[in-house]
């Protein structure tokens, strides 16, 4: 027994030895000696801490959860080191299960820094930025560290897309040591976004100088910075590419197709096939690249795996003629069964066909008919654009009714509805609808349901109840927005609403109204007839029956006189016609054979010869002999004859 513990003490020792290395102890001689003692004791803290710290250095991740989630115990004190093996693995819906179930005031700085990290990993920007705004941005404290610059880079990285203008105002504030090459990299997209190319173009050499500066001091090479510079010279690309200048942006974009980054490489295929429109030789070649790469699933960004998704059934169903897209659809879809992909890009080839609308509409139908996995949320939305471009209005409310709840209830959908059921006539389903929204909103406690979106849907409420004559409905909301926010035009739509059932209540918020400046005798301005095709204006009053009606004044517009005009002599009445058309400029022919005489038939006939052309007349003249005719020349004799002629 003594010499157990002896053994023990020693493992001891050596374990505090490797702690005392840090980065350069050998891991795998920690993991042993940790797994030894944890075997003597399973509950003891400091061993299993040295464990999972050394599982997850070494990237055994797999073996690191497998020690948390031994007891209830583990999991709740490793919830962090859980969290990030998760993150490590792209075990996304689980590690974002784990991250929700944790309270916010017991989320540490890099909990919070992981669980941002992974809703940007899956496309949710928006709230990657609410993580980054309520858990660094508003706490000082946590803004004074080291990791401050990669927190400020990677909250500018969510604005990005989601508000490119609070992001260039939130580097506005921000002094020269608070700047960094992320940082600088970052801000570059939202400049573009925001059309301000050249700053993002400076934007992006202050980038690349503090690039150098950073990887010199960390002592790296040339080639090392010249690999960490080729994400900066895709958004170079990309800067070019927005501001129109295309041959510069393919450039750039070809030289990174031999990049070992594979998200720049994917990066510089997307953008130059939208350079090209999927036209050219090299197409089929960039879209291997992508297919490729989406299927090696590495490296590559949400946004980035749909892009490629995207344009490669693009190109596969633009290659092909039109009777080739339907079999080659079928294999897409097979392919990718879950996906909505495949059927909208059928569909937009459809559209540059004779009858494209009508088309593409028969393939979204069908496709929603046969779909029986997710949403089709996306070709629901295609769908209902078509339809409104055919004028269909109510197929368009009835599609746009079948989409799911957190999709139905957005602001932009809410007013699409409500615009189409009006111009319907269907106010009531459109007062349905606005109640329903409310509701949701409401109830779901979500950055989309903020006081300023739900006013607006209320109020919108209220004025459609308004409409169809529902003033109660439509007074007790205005009630409400009145009392929350006191503002004029919900004090305004109260009086009007009340003044049909409750008088009382309508002079009670009409006293709260603002009191308007100078006398006006309000009886007589409803007494007042309307003037007749807005020429006139009324002016009144403070005494009664002081009304005065103003004409508007003509406009008075300068005479225009003719070229050359002399006061002292009259115009031309006919100087506005055309000359070929004045009276006195009229055309007369010469008066030619004045003696012709005219025949039964119109032709002119000279008088000296109608005597000798009058058979009636015959003078009495000696007969003559008729000369004898000559004998007929044969054909022969006549080609003979003509030669002769010829050689003379």
């Amino acid at each position: 027994r003594h010499g157990l513990w002896q053994t023990m003490a020693a493992k001891w020792v050596e374990l505090g030895k490797l702690v005392e290395e840090g980065d350069e102890a050998d891991l795998d001689k920690v993991i042993s000696i940790s797994t030894e003692l944890l075997k003597g004791d399973d509950k003891d803290a400091e061993a299993l801490k040295c464990l999972i710290t050394a599982l997850i250095m070494n990237e055994d991740y797999y073996k690191a959860i497998a020690q948390i989630e031994k007891n209830a115990a583990r999991k709740k004190a490793y919830t962090f080191e859980l969290l990030y093996c998760k993150y490590k693995l792209k075990l996304n819906e689980e590690a974002l299960k784990l991250a929700n179930s944790v309270p916010d005031r017991l989320k540490s700085q890099g909990f919070s820094h992981v669980h941002a990290q992974l809703l940007r990993r899956m496309g949710r920007d928006a709230e990657a930025e609410s993580v980054y705004a309520k858990q660094f941005i508003a706490r000082k404290a946590r803004m004074a560290g080291e990791s401050a610059g990669e927190i400020r880079a990677n909250y500018i990285a969510c604005l990005a897309d989601v508000d490119p203008a609070k992001a260039i105002s939130f580097t506005d504030k921000l002094s020269e040591k608070d700047w960094n090459y992320g940082l600088a990299y970052n801000l570059s997209h939202p400049l573009a976004t925001q059309t301000k190319f050249e700053k993002a173009t400076e934007m992006l050499k202050r980038a690349e100088a503090l690039c150098r500066k950073e990887l010199k001091e960390d002592g790296s090479d040339e080639k090392e910075i010249e690999s960490e510079l080729q994400p900066l010279y895709l958004m170079k690309g990309y800067v070019a590419h927005m501001n129109g200048d295309n041959a510069a942006a393919e450039k750039m974009y070809k030289t990174l197709l031999e990049s070992k980054d594979e998200a720049v490489r994917i990066g510089a295929c997307l953008n130059l096939l939208q350079i090209s429109k999927g036209e050219g030789s090299q197409t089929q070649e960039w879209a291997r690249i992508i297919s490729n790469a989406k299927k090696s699933n590495k490296s590559l960004s949400m946004k980035q795996k749909r892009a490629a998704e995207l344009t490669q059934c693009l190109v596969l169903l633009r290659g092909k003629r039109a009777k080739d897209r339907a079999t080659v659809y079928e294999q897409l879809k097979r392919k990718y069964p879950s996906s909505e992909y495949p059927t909208l890009c059928y569909a937009s080839t459809a559209l540059s066909e004779r009858d494209g609308p009508a088309k593409a509409e028969k393939i979204l139908q069908e496709y929603l008919q046969e779909s029986t996995t997710g949403s089709a949320n996306e070709c629901k939305l295609a769908l209902t654009s078509i339809l409104l471009e055919q004028k269909k209005i109510k197929a368009a409310i009835e599609c746009l009714e079948t989409l799911e709840d957190s999709l139905l209830n957005q602001p932009g959908v809410v007013g699409t509805r409500i615009r189409l059921l009006t111009r319907a006539g269907e106010l009531e389903k459109a007062a349905s609808c606005l109640d329903k929204a409310i509701e949701f909103w409401m109830s779901a406690k979500q950055g989309g349901g903020s006081n300023s979106e739900l006013n607006a849907l209320k109020a919108a409420s209220a004025n459609v109840k308004a409409k169809i004559g529902d003033h109660k409905a439509a007074a007790e909301v205005y009630e409400e927005l009145a009392q929350a926010t006191g503002e004029v035009p919900y004090l305004c739509g109260l009086v009007a609403s009340a003044s049909f059932f409750d008088i009382k209540t309508a002079d009670k918020y009409a006293k709260k109204l603002p009191v308007l400046t100078g006398e006006t005798n309000v009886d007589l301005l409803e007494g007042l007839p309307k003037p007749a095709g807005g020429t006139a204006e009324v002016v009144v009053t403070g005494t009664k029956g002081d009304t005065k009606e103003v004409v508007k004044k003509k406009r008075k517009r300068k005479k225009r006189l003719p070229k050359d005009y002399d006061p002292e002599e009259t115009p031309d009445p006919e100087r506005w016609l055309p000359k070929w058309e004045r009276s006195y400029n009229k055309r007369r022919g010469k008066r030619r054979g004045k003696n012709q005489l005219r025949g039964p038939q119109g032709g002119a006939v000279r008088g000296d010869l109608a005597v000798s052309l009058d058979k009636s007349v015959k003078p009495d003249e000696p007969e003559t002999k008729k000369k004898p005719q000559a004998p007929k020349m044969s054909n022969r004799d006549k080609r003979r004859a003509k030669k002769k002629k010829g050689r003379r």
